[in-house]
């Protein structure tokens, strides 16, 4: 009976705990459920923040941002500086051990040539820009036009391209005169004298909202250009960072000067930029 009594024991003791244990989880229970109500309402807030927030992005999207991007003018953009695309170029080619390969020379094509009166000094003249057909097979010509007469001056900005290729001079090619639709007349025969003027531009012009009146001051006189049929004129050459603007106006110096030269994509024409390496 001893083992039998034991065992009986052991079981009341067994049931006990039972139900010792179940009388702590009933008294947990509701502490429980008010953490899991808590839990349950600090999840349901981060969810109604994200949502809230997502919308509100989603409004300054679509509406917002329109305006403030309305808010900056074309020219207050254009004052921002260039980021240097070349870095530590510089570092690297100082190093008296680095060998530098030869490169060819640019011609860096002038994207948009324009017109100013010097009698009319308001008056804004449309750039000329033509699409030439070359065949049904190939892409157009883009053509930029170089027109000086004694009342209108041609304006023309480039940018310096490339690292180590800063040695810069303004040319102007004209094919022989068989050859091309350029124009080229003085009183003095066929070969013209233009001045050529530097512009204090340091940053990009509207050249399709350009005036005589609008035209950057001081200009400077840096020589001329004796252009003829079949020949190139290469000006002096200048030292141009890697990046900037070079901004030049071409005016008449020969009497009776019309000239009507177009420049354009298919090697040296008209009027360009000469680069050559520096480094």
């Amino acid at each position: 009976m001893s083992p039998k009594f034991s065992n009986t024991r052991e079981g009341y003791q067994a049931l006990s705990q039972v139900t010792h244990f179940g009388d702590e989880d009933l008294r947990d229970l509701p502490q429980r459920t008010k953490h899991n109500q808590t839990l349950s309402i600090w999840l349901l807030a981060i969810t109604i923040l994200c949502t809230v927030l997502d919308l509100s992005m989603i409004f300054w999207d679509r509406f917002l941002r329109v305006d403030l991007r309305s808010a900056s003018t074309a020219d207050e953009l254009e004052l921002l500086p260039f980021q240097n695309p070349y870095l530590n170029l510089e570092i690297l080619y100082k190093d008296p051990d680095f060998k530098s390969s030869t490169h060819d020379p640019i011609i860096n094509n002038v994207p948009v040539i324009t017109q100013v009166s010097n009698q009319e000094h308001q008056k804004i003249l449309p750039p000329f820009q033509h699409y030439k057909s070359t065949g049904e097979t190939r892409a157009p010509i883009y053509e930029r036009r170089l027109i000086v007469t004694h009342e209108l001056e041609s304006i023309a900005q480039f940018r310096v391209l490339d690292f180590g290729m800063e040695n810069c001079s303004l040319s102007l090619t004209v094919p022989p005169r068989n050859t091309t639709e350029d124009f080229l007349y003085t009183d003095l025969g066929d070969s013209v004298i233009l001045d050529v003027w530097s512009l204090p531009a340091r940053h990009k012009l509207d050249l399709y909202n350009l005036s005589w009146s609008k035209l950057p001051r001081p200009r400077v006189h840096i020589g001329h250009m004796n252009v003829s049929y079949g020949k190139t004129h290469r000006m002096p050459s200048f030292q141009c960072k890697s990046q900037s603007y070079q901004t030049f106006a071409v005016s008449c110096s020969s009497p009776g000067c019309l000239v009507n030269v177009a420049s354009k994509d298919i090697g040296p024409s008209g009027l360009y930029m000469y680069q050559s390496q520096t480094i």
